[in-house]
């Protein structure tokens, strides 16, 4: 999607501009004089009068054709109409900044619903309402009704941001980082545009290399999951109101356990996505997207202060990264060129009595020129009123060396607050001023690096039986009791040889062969474990019919579809539950985590989007605590890693094509050291 028109007009229209001081549409021109916008200036108010040598005209008809972009800041109720003349008037983009919408409750929210209809009519595409405004300085654009200057460099940076209060935090983040803007949208209620249309406009604008969005909600969560998938560009999300934004009732485990939030995270995660937790962050992760791309995770560390280096070393070890012997050759020449001797010849590399400033670059370029090193962290502690000239000079030459050797130089600069405030100011190449923040950024440049691409593993699990869709149709609505078996088993999963016993005394035939586990199948026991309706080990005939009496008396009578099911007992393995659900905002989801009744004791969990490649599933159980259960331990036996990743595939697979499927437990499945056994199911049909 391109949004030219709403971020480099040739012409706007501000409506609602008077010639009181205290008129906000009245800052929004001011503004746009500031920015020097080169285009024509309209403005629309009850009354005639001037601004800034521009007549502000009462009618619509006294306006020019072509207008590209309207800025509307009037009363909520008048927004309707405004819309609709500015619709008249041919202009197709416009930004309502003004409040008094949903937020308010029902009357707002019906406004909006009229606001909508009016603009659809017309084709106008619209931020807000409820915003603070739009900015591209590159464009002249300094159309928001708070009084700004333009302070930017032109380029770098887009913000889309659900509160103005917060995108503002952002911009001033921008300006302290000396990081060029490129565009800013104050979103405000995405009656309109929304994140997803943001996404999609910045990845293809040129001047944009990173996105950085603020979120409350998600408004179109598939959407939304598919193009920051296809993004270009990396897009960083701070997204809050992490509790459940649907209260659903928890019919299964996986619904239990997949709130909101977590489904949020996962949607970020599987399409490279990068998500941070304050806006500090958000600058870090920022400047490391500034930086040339991270290839790999070993890193080499060079300190001045022996103990920024452990600081750095522990940091590095916590994130997962490796540190890498220096080569020998690397650290005599370091002993051969300096007179000053090393304090420790080894990665981290401590120059602590070495002073020679010189030197500190030679030895960064020396370090990023390794094969075996994809990024150098750099900590320069230094006292300004003596050392400030010196280390300034290491700013400029880690920028050079860094695009020479197409590898990051994490420069931590660590000084008093104005000699790091003036050396931002002075450089535009990225630096820290903390151990943490930098190996914060560097996490996040490495969640960049490991982005799939879109055909990066993405081949479909094997199709699906042909006799799946009759069956899973033939279930009905609601809750299925037995028949989720019949879906298992149509679908080609791994499944024990069982039977529906509803009475002893219609029992013909053999049972499944022993030993067999009797399972209680009634709408009174939804979790079977807990209510007692499970017993295992059952070694005869005589054994099976005793249990099902101790059964019947619990949960009986049986209705349709009840009973005691005869089940032989699976082999010995560990315990996962596979689960999948339909999220009302980002469609089918899958999830994987240690089963049986450790599932909600441990919420040991992984999550993602259906459908699922298998390079996706392994990464699930590489997520996992427990899969270590998978590598054998204390003597037990491995289990088969791959046959959980294919299952975890196929329920994506299944929950994908079936829409009718809402919910489903496969819980617990015993993975084996060869194969695995389902030996549970529990699905929820909608309706």
């Amino acid at each position: 999607m391109h949004l030219q028109s709403l971020f480099s007009p040739k012409s706007i229209l501000v409506i609602g501009v008077s010639e009181s001081h205290d008129n906000l549409a009245r800052q929004i021109v001011i503004n746009l004089k500031e920015f020097r916008f080169p285009g024509d200036v309209h403005m629309l108010g009850l009354r005639e009068g001037s601004l800034l040598g521009g007549r502000i005209l009462t009618s619509f008809d006294d306006l020019p054709d072509g207008i590209e972009l309207a800025v509307l800041l009037t009363p909520a109720r008048t927004i309707p109409d405004m819309m609709d003349r500015c619709g008249r008037k041919g202009i197709r983009h416009a930004a309502v900044l003004s409040g008094g919408f949903k937020e308010l409750g029902t009357e707002g929210a019906a406004l909006e619903d009229r606001l909508l209809e009016v603009a659809r009519g017309h084709g106008i595409r619209f931020a807000g309402p409820n915003g603070v405004g739009l900015l591209s300085p590159s464009s002249g654009l300094g159309a928001v009704f708070a009084p700004v200057s333009n302070c930017w460099t032109p380029g770098g940076v887009s913000v889309a941001a659900q509160s103005g209060g917060v995108g503002f935090s952002y911009l001033y983040g921008l300006v302290s980082e000396n990081l060029g803007l490129a565009r800013f949208a104050s979103v405000g209620n995405k009656l309109d545009l929304d994140e997803t249309d943001y996404v999609e406009a910045f990845g293809n604008d040129p001047e944009t290399r990173v996105i950085s969005l603020y979120l409350e909600s998600i408004s179109r969560g598939r959407a939304f999951f598919d193009v920051l998938r296809s993004c270009p560009k990396p897009v960083i999300i701070q997204k809050t109101n992490r509790t459940e934004l649907g209260r659903r009732t928890a019919f299964s485990h996986t619904a239990a356990m997949a709130a909101d939030d977590r489904i949020v995270d996962a949607a970020i995660r599987q399409a490279g996505g990068i998500r941070v937790a304050s806006i500090h962050e958000m600058m870090d992760g920022v400047k490391a997207m500034m930086l040339p791309d991270l290839k790999g995770q070993r890193l080499g560390i060079i300190s001045r202060s022996g103990g920024h280096a452990v600081i750095a070393a522990d940091f590095a070890s916590d994130a997962g990264f490796e540190l890498p012997p220096f080569p020998e050759e690397f650290l005599e020449g370091i002993g051969r060129s300096y007179v000053n001797e090393v304090i420790q010849r080894q990665n981290p590399l401590d120059l602590g009595d070495l002073f020679d400033f010189e030197a500190y670059s030679s030895i960064l370029e020396g370090a990023l020129a390794l094969p075996d090193v994809d990024a150098v962290v750099m900590v320069h502690e230094y006292f300004s009123n003596f050392d400030a000239s010196e280390s300034r000079k290491l700013v400029p030459k880690a920028a050079k060396l860094s695009e020479r050797y197409g590898k990051p130089a994490i420069l931590v600069m660590i000084s008093d607050e104005p000699e790091t405030a003036q050396l931002k100011q002075m450089y535009s190449f990225p630096f820290f001023t903390s151990v943490g923040s930098a190996f914060k950024a560097l996490s996040a440049a490495r969640r960049r690096g490991q982005k799939p691409t879109m055909t990066d593993g993405n081949a479909p699990a094997h199709a699906l039986p042909e006799g799946v869709p009759e069956k899973v149709r033939s279930l009905g609505r609601g809750e299925v009791l037995h028949g989720g078996f019949e879906v298992l088993t149509a679908a080609g999963f791994p499944v024990p040889e069982q039977r529906l016993v509803r009475t002893l005394d219609g029992m013909e035939g053999d049972l499944p062969p022993f030993p067999l586990a009797a399972k209680v199948i009634s709408a009174r026991a939804a979790h079977k474990s807990d209510a007692g309706g499970v017993l295992l080990g059952l070694g005869d005939r005589a054994a099976f019919e005793a249990a099902f009496e101790d059964l019947h008396t619990l949960f009986g009578p049986f209705g349709p579809g009840e009973g005691v099911l005869a089940q032989s007992m699976a082999g010995p393995g560990s315990e996962w539950i596979v689960g999948g659900l339909r999220d009302p905002n980002f469609g089918p989801v899958v999830m994987v985590g240690a089963g049986g009744i450790l599932v909600e004791l441990l919420k040991d969990t992984a999550i993602r989007l259906a459908p699922v490649t298998l390079r996706e599933t392994r990464e699930m159980l590489g997520e996992l605590k427990a899969s270590r259960l998978l590598d054998g331990v204390r003597g037990s036996a491995p289990g088969d890693r791959e046959a959980l990743a294919g299952l975890v595939q196929q329920v994506g697979q299944l929950m994908s094509e079936y829409p009718e499927i809402e919910e489903m437990d496969l819980n617990p499945c015993i993975v084996h050291e060869e194969g695995l056994t389902v030996v549970d199911v529990r699905i929820k049909l909608t309706g």
